[in-house]
């Protein structure tokens, strides 16, 4: 077996995977462990290789089961979610946190960010012993009042604060990112809002590793050495990304340029920056004369200092731990099989890290190295590296003999034939045959390179193009020509910068070619962000997903084995096209009107799909909003992008690629600041707007004019069928005058029938307004209510409730939201209308569905998964379930 180690890191992988959530003892699978691994020597020793084999991989399947169990178990009282889980403290009341700096104080367009790792936390007179992390963003605007700043703070500082701690915010529908997971995994548990600087106290004494704080003082230094040798601007936001892992200073345009290109990796310091890195480091150390040992060992403890400055830790730490086995290995072994120091590396990190397996960057880090091990590197051996032997040495016609094949062998005559038609022209040598064969192989070497190159981008492309489509629902064509185009510019950028940062008196000079280096590197990533070649896409199935991913493993083996590489390829094309185009149906059901309340904080977005297939979308949330960070400064734009990211993915996970109708309700900011992201990215057939205001949105209005999309004004009195559904426009009057200003009673108020079941959607109207309709003649009854304003101060009055009368009620609210949303009395008047009610801040997505059989309701935390499992077959079956769809 050439690989051993990633058939070992595979199923210790695997028992990690298997086992999270799972109800089994960590003491009886390590007891198990031990006896697969026994049995595996006895049968290795007998002769028995792949029964020993089967059972030592059995072995470490299970020890994976282990570790993810003692992690889970391990988890100790005190960390700070466990203590709010256990009810000891009320979120919606402040307390007060004692702790000290996870780093240095860091800064964004404006705003900090407190990394806190907790000591105690004190509410109502009770102090707890808490521990785990807690982020914490102060907004400087909102203290010009006092004129107070926050004190200078580094590493280990300790600190004390009072402020309110939320979960991090999790959007709880189909498609969304958990980010709640995610900064779990980083150790991150709570965040919390700074109010005043004057909250915050610098207590004596320090804590956290003294090395660390030392590195992150020479972290300092050289970005204050960056920010005086680079001038402000795009170069220099760059520089602190590529070179110091600070992604800080990146404005959204030039984040999204990146993105689009297909380049994005270059920002976040990995494994191409460590390699970069670690062959300059290994070239300037064998330059100086240093034997191998001197040498790897001198680069591994580089690569560790450098570990230590840098901000963004998991994708860094996997690539020093890459790279550093890998040099090792080569002191060992004359032969090193990239799969094996990866495969080792991939099962020390998750020794150490279990839950890392589940991170997405963990999936690109070693998916890319193992694409390189399996398909490139074979790939390069094959097709590049015997034509780049044949170049060396044409002069020697004894080496021919050495070549193996006679096609190499015929290849070296004729390059000394061109070469020998090339000498009259080399006039500047005494022998010009020679000087003309030299040329011509050092051309035909720098050609090779470029193939091997591009058989190595190739290779990582395969396999990216799958983890791109199901994580970020994209396809990014242009990664193969950014990786051609940009990746050499890298491997010059990185060791010109940290040479500009290290040569005391020349650095000036340095910076200046630096400085060119990455405005080369910023126009090709807005030229390829230009090119038409990226688009959203719906995440492949899970079907498609297992068959490219076995696609992939048989190219892999009939690569190194050299059997059978077209056929797999015939195969692997039309997988390649299915994942790239997508050409199947939206996952919508049929015979049913289905309308879903999504959960996207505190505004509104409801998607509604008839009988037909026609799909609406109703608002889109709220979105990035600008505000001030200091006196006479521009505003700058903060927060998600709920358009994209919430609604957009939600639509992408559902299989939608276009919209019938896009209706805005009114003009606010909480249901229109979404719909621009869903404008630009999805076909619309019309902007359905209320009369007669329509959005005082310049952005959106232009959005639909650019893409050709009509404008369509709405008032009560219509009436709309789709399919076996009506949908009736309630308000605004015909002659309703608006205001100077939008307002909540500018929306428009929706009910769709089918059946004799209703479903009422009122946007977000006052209370008087609820009265007057109620008091109208127009109908209100309706079997589901979409409760107005997001549950706010006299909402749902009794009136409104009496003359709807809803056995359903759903509130799209945001967790903690500022207003208190929704109000106790708004709950009170709905539990005396006997109303069911939902909530998206608790429920996540809330989706009818009304058929001829009555209407369902279905929350998607009905869809998450029940942990802890029984055992490990119970969660797999749940597994099954959930990828077939037979839920």
């Amino acid at each position: 077996m050439r690989f051993p180690l990633f058939f070992v890191a595979i199923a210790y992988a695997a028992g990690l995977a298997v086992f999270l959530g799972v109800d089994d003892s960590p003491l009886v699978l390590l007891a198990l462990t031990g006896v697969a691994l026994l049995f595996g020597i006895l049968m290795l020793r007998r002769g028995w290789r792949r029964a020993g084999v089967a059972c030592a991989l059995t072995g470490f399947f299970l020890l994976g089961g282990a570790t993810i169990r003692l992690e889970e178990l391990s988890i100790p009282a005190t960390r700070i979610d466990r203590i709010a889980a256990a009810g000891r403290l009320n979120l919606h009341e402040a307390v007060r946190v004692r702790g000290w700096l996870r780093r240095d104080l860091t800064q964004r367009h404006g705003l900090f960010s407190l990394p806190v790792e907790l000591e105690s936390v004190e509410q109502g007179g009770t102090i707890f012993s808490a521990s785990g992390g807690v982020r914490v963003a102060f907004n400087p605007s909102n203290d010009l009042a006092f004129g107070d700043t926050l004190p200078p703070l580094r590493y280990g500082d300790r600190i004390e604060m009072l402020l309110l701690l939320r979960l991090p915010v999790r959007y709880q529908n189909l498609g969304s990112f958990d980010w709640r997971a995610y900064w779990s995994r980083q150790g991150i548990y709570f965040d919390g809002a700074l109010p005043s600087a004057l909250l915050l106290e610098k207590l004596p004494d320090r804590k956290g590793n003294p090395l660390i704080r030392e590195t992150q003082r020479l972290r300092a230094w050289l970005l204050n050495r960056l920010d005086a040798l680079i001038p402000p601007g795009a170069a220099r936001a760059v520089l602190h990304a590529m070179l110091l892992g600070d992604r800080g200073a990146l404005d959204d345009s030039l984040r999204n340029d990146f993105r689009l290109s297909g380049a994005y990796h270059v920002l976040v310091i990995s494994g191409l920056h460590i390699g970069v890195l670690a062959f300059s480091l290994f070239w300037l150390f064998r330059t100086a004369g240093a034997n191998d040992w001197l040498i790897t060992l001198a680069t591994i403890a580089t690569l560790i200092l450098y570990l230590l400055i840098v901000e963004d830790r998991p994708p860094t730490e996997r690539a020093v731990w890459m790279v550093s086995l890998y040099l090792l290995s080569r002191l060992v072994f004359r032969d090193v099989h990239l799969a094996n120091p990866a495969g080792l590396a991939a099962l020390l990190v998750l020794f150490v890290h279990p839950t890392w397996l589940f991170d997405t960057s963990f999936h690109f880090t070693f998916g890319a190295v193992f694409l390189i091990a399996f398909l490139g590197v074979p790939w390069i051996e094959r097709h590049a590296e015997p034509w780049l032997r044949a170049t060396y040495n044409l002069d020697s016609e004894v080496r021919d003999d050495f070549v193996l094949t006679p096609a190499l062998a015929q290849f070296r005559l004729d390059l000394r034939q061109v070469a020998s038609l090339l000498a009259p022209y080399v006039f500047w040598t005494k022998e010009p045959e020679r000087a003309a064969q030299t040329l011509l192989a050092g051309l035909i070497r720098v050609v090779l390179r470029a193939w091997e190159f591009f058989l190595l981008s190739f290779a990582i492309h395969l396999g990216l193009l799958l983890l791109i489509a199901n994580n970020f629902q994209q396809m990014v064509w242009t990664g193969l020509l950014a990786n051609m185009m940009v990746l050499p510019l890298v491997g010059i950028i990185v060791p010109l910068g940290f040479l500009t940062l290290a040569v005391p008196f020349a650095g000036k000079y340095l910076a200046v070619a630096t400085v060119w280096s990455v405005n080369l590197l910023l126009a090709l990533v807005e030229g390829l962000a230009a090119l038409p070649l990226n688009y959203r896409l719906p995440p492949p199935q899970p079907w498609l997903l297992l068959l490219y991913l076995a696609a992939l493993v048989g190219l892999a083996l009939a690569v190194n084995y050299r059997r059978g590489q077209r056929w797999v390829m015939l195969l692997f094309v039309p997988l390649l096209l299915l994942v790239s185009a997508h050409p199947f149906p939206p996952d919508l059901p049929t015979r049913t009107l289905e309308i879903t309340v999504l959960d996207v904080g505190q505004g509104d977005a409801i998607f509604i799909a008839f009988p037909n297939g026609k799909t609406w979308l109703l608002d889109g949330g709220p979105g990035p909003r600008e505000i001030p960070v200091a006196k006479g400064a521009p505003a700058t734009r903060v927060g998600y992008n709920i358009g994209s990211n919430v609604v957009g993915a939600y639509l992408r996970a559902r299989g939608v690629r276009k919209l019938d109708r896009v209706w805005l309700s009114h003009a606010h900011l909480d249901h229109t600041a979404g719909l621009e992201a869903v404008l630009k990215e999805f076909p619309v057939g019309s902007l359905d707007v209320n009369w007669p205001t329509p959005p005082r949105n310049p952005p959106l209005l232009n959005w639909a004019s650019a893409r050709g999309v009509p404008v369509v004004k709405h008032h009560a009195g219509e009436t709309i069928p789709v399919d076996d559904v009506r949908v009736e426009i309630l308000w605004p009057a015909l002659d309703y005058t608006p205001g100077n200003t939008s307002q909540n009673n500018d929306s428009l108020v929706l009910r769709l029938c089918r059946f004799a079941r209703c479903v009422l959607l009122p946007g977000d109207i006052e209370p008087e307004l609820e009265r007057q309709l109620a008091a109208g003649s127009q109908s209100l009854a309706a079997t589901a209510l979409k409760v107005p304003h997001h549950g706010g101060t006299g909402a749902a009055t009794a009136e409104f409730l009496a003359a709807v009368r809803p056995e359903v009620a759903v509130i799209s609210v945001g967790g903690r939201n500022p207003h208190g949303h929704p109000r106790s009395g708004t709950l009170a008047r709905l539990e005396a209308a006997s109303a069911r009610v939902f909530r998206t801040d608790l429920d996540g997505s809330v989706t009818l569905r009304i058929t001829s059989r009555g209407i369902s309701v279905r929350r998607f935390q009905q869809g998450e998964p029940a942990a802890p499992y029984p055992n490990a077959l119970a969660k797999l079956a749940n597994c099954f379930r959930r990828w077939s769809r037979l839920e």
